[in-house]
């Protein structure tokens, strides 16, 4: 048989380069220029959008449509150029305005080349790619969130565990826009403020600021990424949002969440003083009454609150863990101090009486810190409804993306079903879980647990049965070598090899996942110690799933090679 080798082209140092290098650096440049006739494609109708809702154009149309009909076209002729006249200085609306911005914003750019020469020697993604960092934080197979735009610092920390993060600045937002690969550009209110890049982006004093943002704006539009606009600041410090926010495909008012991997309880201590303490500086835009009621429980030799002062955004997960008592007028604050542990007393509202907010401060004191069981209650409902990955899967929904972006959490179960009753009350305790899992892997030597799981999948989790090595697995999970065989076939990042005895609460898996996110740990397990850092873990209860595959490290050694281990109680 002959082999035939096809030629491939040669590098000018004499080496042969594979046969499709030519295939893929010409599919780069077609790629750019379909991207290049996108953007001018949707630039040409932002300014037709623009031009048809102009004086001069309806002025004509008003005038071709009395010479073609006279009557009554004709007759009303003078009525509507007065209604023009006395409309003229009128604000347009928001999508108008917005238009407008955005096609005056690309004029300049359509006739030179500027940052786009350099752009167009950048492949789409190649930015994530070379960055070894990245590479091992595992963008390269494309495994999670990938988002750039105008962040701020502490947005980018808050977004960081959970999604890789390219912040934009205004002077070169268009090269690296294209460069990174982006899933969705986000546009966050916060790095729009004084003393940010973005600083007056949105203010019409800062006009070559705004017209950077649009032209960010109107490029991802080309590389059809959604755009995403977070108002996390009050509305009174943004002047001219309006057209911002008509410019966005999706608007979202509730923040980034509550990072857990910078607020959580891991380290406190039950002797925290429990004075209550008023975190950070007083805002000056707060309600009046609000104001008032701050004033009485802080000022005075007397007062019941000791105001902290100001603190940087990096310190105050510190400060949140040495107290056990806080005071906020902030909804947000009060959230991330009850992940640190703290017994809270707000959001304070403007109808709140100063003498029942004394009584609390008082029953807060003499509670003393929070107990165990009470940090993890809090946890579980700031887990599911307000922390960053929570908040990251509703922005995903928001912006039209696939699910499976933003999904991070997801749980698979390895199990094995000994019979019908087995795999039924396996079935019945996964369903009442709090946080159910995306997949279960079970090992059916005898072929009978498929029935059993099918209330299962009516849910939508996913279930694979095997026959595979279910015999050689042994009844309990005394370790987890019995799992491996099932890691396998699993696709979800995180596992959790789950006892027969189905004696797991239906907080099992929540608990579980909610410690991890809390240590950002490989593997969590039962011990002693509740929410402690440890060199070794006799029963693991959810682990990264390249540790539990087969030809991964030996649980005995996980300590060996740098793992985060992290434990908790039952």
């Amino acid at each position: 048989m002959t082999d035939v080798t096809p030629t491939g082209t040669t590098d000018p140092d004499g080496s042969e380069l594979p046969s499709d290098a030519g295939h893929a650096a010409e599919r780069e440049r077609l790629a750019r220029q379909l991207r290049d006739t996108r953007m001018q494609l949707a630039m040409t109708q932002t300014r037709l959008s623009a031009l048809e809702q102009s004086a001069t154009m309806r002025f004509g149309r008003m005038v071709a449509n009395a010479a073609h009909r006279p009557w009554p076209r004709g007759a009303q002729l003078p009525r509507d150029l007065y209604r023009l006249w006395r409309d003229r200085g009128a604000p347009k609306s928001g999508a108008a305005s917005a238009a407008t911005a955005l096609a005056s914003a690309q004029l300049t750019d359509l006739s030179g080349t500027g940052g786009r020469f350099l752009s167009a020697l950048t492949a789409p993604g190649m930015l994530s790619l070379s960055d070894p960092a990245l590479a091992l934080a595992g963008v390269a197979d494309r495994a999670g969130l990938v988002i750039t735009g105008a962040l701020s610092a502490l947005g980018c920390a808050t977004l960081a565990p959970d999604a890789v993060v390219h912040p934009l600045l205004p002077h070169d937002a268009d090269v690296v826009l294209e460069g990174t690969g982006a899933d969705l550009v986000l546009i966050e209110a916060a790095a729009l403020l004084p003393g940010a890049p973005w600083a007056y982006a949105t203010d019409p004093a800062a006009a070559d600021r705004g017209r950077r943002l649009a032209r960010m704006i109107v490029m991802a539009r080309s590389l059809g990424k959604p755009v995403v606009l977070v108002r996390n600041v009050p509305a009174s410090r943004m002047p001219g949002i309006g057209w911002l926010a008509a410019s966005c495909d999706a608007v979202l008012d509730d923040g980034l969440g509550v990072q857990l991997a910078r607020f959580n309880p891991v380290g406190v201590t039950p002797a925290r003083p429990t004075e209550p303490v008023y975190a950070g500086d007083r805002d000056p835009r707060e309600a009046p009454a609000v104001r008032a009621l701050l004033d009485s429980l802080t000022s005075g030799a007397s007062a019941p609150v000791r105001l902290a002062g100001a603190r940087s955004w990096r310190g105050l997960p510190a400060l949140y863990r040495e107290h056990a008592v806080f005071v906020t007028a902030s909804a947000g604050q009060a959230r991330e101090q009850a992940a640190c542990g703290a017994r809270v007393v707000g959001p304070l509202a403007s109808g709140a009486a100063a003498d029942s907010v004394r009584g609390e401060l008082e029953a807060a004191r003499e509670a003393g810190p929070l107990g165990r069981g009470e940090i993890r209650a809090a946890l579980r409902d700031i887990f599911a409804e307000h922390a960053t990955p929570a908040r990251l899967a509703a922005l995903a929904r928001a912006a039209g993306l696939p699910a499976g972006l933003a999904g991070g959490r997801q749980v698979a179960v390895l199990a094995r079903a000994a019979d019908a009753a087995q795999a039924q009350r396996l079935a019945a305790a996964l369903l009442r879980q709090r946080l159910r899992p995306a997949e279960v892997i079970v090992a059916d030597g005898a072929g009978v647990a498929g029935d059993a799981l099918a209330a299962l999948a009516d849910h939508g989790v996913r279930v694979v049965t095997t026959t595979a090595d279910a015999d050689a697995a042994p009844a309990g999970p005394a370790g987890p070598e019995w799992s491996r065989p099932l890691a396998r076939l699993a696709t979800a990042p995180w596992l959790a090899p789950w006892a027969p005895d189905g004696s797991q609460p239906d907080t099992y898996l929540l608990d579980l996942a909610c410690a991890r996110e809390c240590a950002q740990a490989d593997a969590v397990g039962f011990g002693a110690g509740e929410y402690e850092f440890t060199r070794w873990l006799d029963e693991p209860g959810l682990v990264r799933r390249d540790l539990l595959v087969p030809g991964g490290p030996a649980a005995a050694d996980w300590g060996g090679h740098g793992l985060r281990l992290f434990t908790v109680t039952r």
